[in-house]
């Protein structure tokens, strides 16, 4: 995503309030305060149904000040998920035995647990964006490419780095591919309620299935899971 520019001209002082002083606090307020006025719009509205001017409107901004903080509909949604660490992904690091946050570098398993819990924290905001992809609006169609994509890009990353084995096999973007298909197959089967108990505790589903694809994708001749 490119850098973020203003639209219209700003009273002198404002034009980067995140950058000094005062103003600073009171930048970054507003802009999670639009974000969250966002939210609860799109989930009365749907994205396609929530335009710039009614989020200006419910904001108490006039619409260039609304552009000054996010310029399309597309950064906006984005920004949601950077807000929350999930977008780029910044997995969290958690250690599939249950004990403490484990250091670098990830395992597979504690990187897809990671990726999955990321979804589950902002799963109200994921259910929205896939609902309204499903249904062919673009511009939540486009950024979950682009959320979903990243997925795929730290996986392969990490396969690159920690399993040339299925690098010079399969390849790490086939690898990917599947992991986060399931992943992303998880939070559906989540979110349509199939998944019985075991969905009432996320983090240990988490956990669990990470565990699972890290032991079946673990080299033959390894007797400990990933």
């Amino acid at each position: 995503m490119g850098p973020k520019t203003s639209v219209g001209t700003p009273p002198k002082g404002d034009a980067h309030p995140e950058r000094s002083g005062t103003a600073a606090g009171e930048g970054s307020a507003t802009r999670r305060r639009i974000l969250d006025i966002a939210l609860t719009l799109m989930a009365q509205r749907g994205v396609d149904g929530t335009s710039m001017r009614d989020l200006a409107s419910a904001a108490g901004l006039n619409v260039a000040s609304l552009y000054h903080y996010f310029p399309s509909k597309r950064d906006l949604l984005e920004s949601v998920l950077i807000e929350q660490g999930v977008f780029p992904v910044r997995p969290v690091h958690i250690d599939p035995e249950g004990g403490t946050p484990a250091a670098d570098p990830l395992t597979l398993a504690q990187l897809l647990a990671g990726i999955m819990t990321s979804m589950f924290e902002v799963e109200d905001f994921v259910r929205l964006m896939v609902g309204e992809a499903m249904r062919g609006e673009a511009t939540a169609r486009a950024v979950g490419l682009d959320l979903f994509a990243s997925f795929e890009t730290n996986i392969e990353d990490w396969v690159k780095n920690n399993r040339p084995d299925l690098d010079d096999g399969p390849g790490a973007a086939a690898v990917a591919r599947l992991l986060s298909a399931m992943v992303v197959g998880i939070f559906i089967q989540h979110a349509a309620d199939v998944l019985g108990e075991e969905g009432d505790d996320l983090t240990a589903l988490s956990l669990d299935r990470a565990r699972e694809a890290a032991s079946i994708l673990r080299p033959p001749n390894q007797d400990a899971a990933d």
